[in-house]
């Protein structure tokens, strides 16, 4: 079965997008717990962390520098993995975080 993300990246669930490629999206958490909080989600399934390919997870770095310069946020956010431990969706994600709200979030869909 497709886990949430993959619905919501297959437009089966809505979502707030704030940035996509062919290859990654990236959306509001539904229950955020910081004034930003994005979740980066890569297109290509994968549970855990050590099961990625490094190819994805070089994009997902890539792209936590693109979300920070968007948002005007470069030298003051946070990243979150959970890799199985507090892992609630079974799809690989960084949780992006910041106690500033940005002017500049913004969503692709609204």
């Amino acid at each position: 079965m497709a886990s949430i993300f993959t619905r919501i990246i297959n437009r089966e669930l809505p979502a707030r997008i704030f940035y996509e490629t062919d290859e990654v999206i990236v959306i509001q958490d539904h229950r955020p717990r910081a004034a930003t909080h994005l979740l980066i989600i890569p297109k290509a399934e994968s549970q855990y962390f050590y099961q990625t390919e490094q190819e994805t997870l070089s994009l997902l770095d890539e792209t936590v520098k693109i979300v920070a310069e968007k948002l005007g946020l470069e030298n003051h956010f946070q990243v979150l993995i959970n890799n199985g431990f507090r892992q609630e969706v079974d799809h690989l994600h960084y949780h992006f975080m910041s106690d500033r709200l940005s002017e500049k979030l913004t969503f692709l869909n609204e």
